[in-house]
């Protein structure tokens, strides 16, 4: 990574996270084969015993069922082993983008200048007595695979919130450029423009917004005089949102500043 990091210039590491990948279930392989194995063999045996001895092999019967049983239970967990088996991946975060290597494969480098957009979503889970978040991390590059961060990797927290920072300190100054010379910036499920801020086809004057906020996961854009939210968008479906909140914020403020007030002569 070090290597590929310094070919495109990303600059010093801030961070590296990286995935535990789970070890081979030997336990739950290995114990059903070895009494699975004897038990169909007695079963067979007692099966030929019996047709041998009273002309009815179905003496043997239960012990063929529950070693026929107890094999196939080895042969699906060995399936379920090798077929979900997952390789280790590392990610690193650089002063200039990202890089990413799977085992066995040649790392991919990212700057920041390549790079469509971040996601984020951070869900708190209970099981009644204790709580915890957690958190799932999208960098989607112009080419290649997108890059999944969730806590299967160690540190993964604080290594979001950072790359997160990190990535809008670059992207604010350019989307903030876009809407100041007029044009619209898209963040995937949602969009800004110098007029207002919209969704889908749908779009609402800076002047009618009341407020922006994240609530538990959900992105709430108020319209004046209104109880329920304009529009509620799950989080995950904002491309950029941190810089989406910033701009939206910029441009909330601008657009007060021109309102009149109720005491401005006419």
């Amino acid at each position: 990574m070090r290597r590929v990091a310094q070919d495109f210039e990303l600059g010093s590491r801030q961070g590296l996270v990286w995935t535990e990948p789970k070890r081979f279930p030997w336990l739950v392989v290995l114990l059903p084969t070895l009494v699975g194995l004897p038990v169909l063999w007695l079963g067979i045996s007692a099966a030929v015993e019996g047709q041998r001895s009273h002309g009815a092999w179905y003496y043997g019967l239960p012990l063929l069922v529950l070693g026929t049983a107890m094999v196939a239970a080895a042969g699906y967990f060995l399936f379920l082993a090798l077929t979900r088996r997952q390789a280790q991946v590392w990610v690193g975060h650089y002063q200039h983008g990202i890089v990413r290597q799977i085992a066995g494969q040649a790392p991919e480098a990212y700057p920041w200048d390549e790079i469509d957009g971040i996601r984020r979503r951070s869900t708190k889970v209970t099981n009644g007595i204790i709580s915890a978040t957690a958190h799932e991390f999208w960098v989607r590059p112009h080419e290649g695979a997108e890059i999944t961060v969730t806590d299967a990797y160690k540190g993964a927290a604080r290594f979001i919130d950072e790359l997160d920072k990190a990535f809008t300190r670059v992207r604010l100054p350019q989307d903030r450029g876009r809407l100041r010379a007029g044009e619209r910036v898209d963040f995937f499920g949602a969009h800004l423009g110098p007029a207002g801020v919209g969704y889908l086809d749908h779009r609402l004057d800076w002047r009618e917004v009341d407020q922006v906020t994240v609530e538990q996961g959900w992105l709430e854009i108020n319209r004046h005089g209104d109880k329920k939210p304009w529009v509620r968008l799950p989080v995950e479906m904002v491309q950029n949102l941190s810089v989406f909140l910033a701009l939206a914020a910029m441009m909330r403020e601008q657009a007060a500043a021109k309102r009149p007030r109720p005491d401005d002569p006419a």
